[in-house]
């Protein structure tokens, strides 16, 4: 019984998990003392409406112990992302957010977006010294090489598109570079007067690492120093008579000049204020994010939360809010000095504790009752409310097509059901080096990126896509009735093959020989042919039709996951072939050397006295040897 169970659990705070007959995770929750939270289960007090279900599927439970309440809720979030429990419907969030971020790991610094922060280490670089009549033109800013800067991030921005918007008003703003070393080649951005050219030596490194710590007081929303900072530049342009710098200078000036005056003054002090607010309905809630810096409205963030109809109506706004700050404020990196919600928070203690962790600064929580701020925090409800209904309506609209084009598909392959579940597959090779095999899933035309599926090909190094397309679908093919349960994957209701009749063939002796009946065809890539087995001539349909671009978006995206799989396979192999060769060069010396100097080129060209340092004099004369 899970319940006598509980009586061994221990009186601390940690993470738990239900899991079902097979080992699945159902359910991940944490709690500050795990043996009272896991009573609640079986004592009748807890009425969310999906408990019943939950335990009536749960066999199992299991527990890990941690230090405090907020490694809790790290460890919930990070379980929560890696398993994705079908039980936790409540503000689940099956991706990160996505993070600007200001690369130092290269010559020139790059400024992109990811998905993770992480606490990069830093590293000497080891780009190879270039000279001009003696000179020495890559002494790097102390802040590039003596002090080794960190990579930088900004956000958490709630898509990928936003980050597109930032980063090109950025450019038009500031310009910054897209090569990442100099040379003699101009980056495309250069033509479009969208880079200074540090890329072909226009600009000095040392030069480009201020220009780059304007463009990151920016995207912390601190103008005033970089107006102040401008300004200094102007003048030191303009006395040195250097005009073209001086003009670039002027143009940065005008535009955040501009940008200020467009920007929203919502308070007279130059206060760093956020302020969170939502809307709610029967199952979903939007969240809208105000930032105010300066005292200006800077930014405004919008995200939504799907499936609440298992917490109670009175407490659904609070329970929303509560899991937002503490995801969010987790991985922010622009805090602010003081955070306005639109409720007050059920565990404020266990956020102000998470901030304390961010900042050696405190950051007050309120909910404000009167006056400026309760105006923004309406506004933000009402930005909330019709980021929602507008979500809703494409939804609804995006729903209708789906299932329209699946229906359509269905009538034109025949098929006894409606293909809900839809695998795509392809081989991706090089001259038959490293192949590999991908498996995308549609689920509802929709792409169930949790459920892609890699394959190395054994035993094929000459190109033979056919026997490599047939060896892949053997094996996907015996995970519909294994010999474990716990290794079934769901049976799909139609096969896309990247190809045509060769691979369809080998598809169709792939099913043959695991006895099974899964309806398949092959997408030729020429001009879009549909093959069907048995079937002479192919299915020809118009480029613009529905179900055609439904079956090309799930051929690229085999083709996509596909080819990133084996471009990492073999620049894993290239890495390994060449320190591998190495007498003395162990796996640890290997990750030393990546960790601390990067890529085997750069390992190739740092001094070595720099080798020296790191891995001894022996191992680096050895280095030295092999590579050079």
């Amino acid at each position: 019984m899970l319940k006598n169970k509980v009586k061994d659990v221990p009186r601390k705070p940690g993470v738990y998990k239900f899991l079902d007959k097979t080992g699945t995770v159902l359910y991940v929750g944490k709690a500050k003392v795990l043996r009272s939270r896991l009573a609640q289960y079986f004592s009748g007090t807890d009425t969310r409406a999906q408990l019943p279900f939950l335990m009536a599927e749960a066999t199992d439970f299991d527990y890990i112990v941690v230090n405090s309440e907020l490694e809790s809720l790290f460890l919930e979030n990070t379980l929560i992302k890696e398993h994705l429990p079908p039980y936790n419907i409540m503000l689940r969030d099956d991706k990160n957010y996505a993070f600007i971020k200001i690369d130092y790991s290269t010559e020139i610094p790059q400024i992109t977006y990811v998905r993770k922060v992480e606490d990069t280490t830093p590293a000497l670089r080891a780009t190879p010294p270039r000279k001009r009549g003696g000179e020495n033109l890559d002494s790097l800013t102390s802040s590039r090489r003596e002090e080794k800067t960190r990579d930088k991030f900004f956000g958490p921005y709630s898509s990928t598109k936003k980050i597109g918007q930032t980063l090109d008003l950025v450019r038009r703003v500031f310009h910054f570079c897209a090569n990442k070393e100099v040379g003699k080649r101009p980056c495309f951005y250069y033509f479009l007067h969208r880079c200074p050219g540090v890329c072909i030596g226009l600009m000095s490194p040392e030069e480009y690492d201020l220009h780059i710590q304007k463009i990151s007081l920016f995207l912390s929303g601190q103008t005033a120093p970089i107006v102040k900072q401008i300004q200094a530049e102007m003048k030191v342009a303009a006395r040195r008579k250097q005009f073209e710098k001086a003009a670039r200078l002027r143009d940065e000036f005008k535009a955040i000049a501009v940008l200020q005056e467009k920007q929203l003054t919502v308070l007279t002090k130059k206060v760093s204020w956020d302020f969170i607010s939502i809307y709610c309905d029967s199952l979903t809630a939007g969240v809208n994010l105000f930032k105010v810096r300066e005292g200006k409205l800077m930014d405004k963030e919008n995200f939504l939360y799907q499936n609440l109809l298992a917490i109670p109506e009175e407490e659904r706004g609070a329970t929303v809010l509560q899991a937002f700050s503490e995801m969010y404020y987790a991985e922010a990196t622009d805090l602010p000095k003081e955070i306005f919600t639109q409720i007050e928070l059920p565990n404020k203690p266990l956020l102000t504790t998470l901030l304390a962790t961010r900042t050696k600064t405190k950051i007050a929580i309120s909910s404000p009752t009167r006056g400026q701020k309760l105006k923004l925090i309406a506004m933000g409800e009402t930005n909330a409310k019709e980021h929602l209904m507008k979500w809703q309506r494409s939804q609804a609209s995006n729903s209708d097509l789906i299932q329209e084009t699946l229906a359509e598909l269905k009538k034109l392959l025949k098929l006894p059901t409606t293909p809900r579940r839809i695998e795509g597959y392809d081989i991706s090779n090089t001259q038959g080096t490293n192949p590999v095999g991908s498996m995308v899933v549609a689920k509802d035309g929709v792409a169930a990126k949790s459920e892609y599926r890699k394959f190395k090909i054994t035993g094929k190094q000459t190109p033979d896509d056919f026997a490599m397309m047939k060896q892949m679908l053997g094996r996907r093919l015996t995970r519909v009735n294994p010999t474990d349960p716990k290794d079934a994957w769901p049976i799909p209701d139609l096969l896309v093959i990247d190809g045509g009749k060769g691979q369809l063939k080998m598809a169709v002796e792939a099913l043959k020989e695991a006895k099974l009946k899964i309806p398949v065809i092959g997408l030729a890539k020429r001009i879009e042919e549909i093959f069907l087995p048995n079937q002479k001539d192919p299915i020809v349909l118009s480029h613009d039709n529905p179900v055609l671009q439904l079956l090309q978006r799930l051929r690229d995206e085999a083709h996509r996951f596909g080819i990133t799989f084996h471009k990492s396979l073999r620049s894993k192999q290239a890495t390994k072939s060449a320190l591998d060769s190495i007498p003395g060069i162990g796996p640890k010396t290997k990750k030393l050397l990546k960790q601390k100097i990067g890529t085997v080129d750069q390992i190739k060209h740092a001094p070595i006295e720099e080798l020296t340092k790191l891995v001894g004099e022996a191992k680096a004369e050895a280095i030295i040897k092999y590579l050079k």
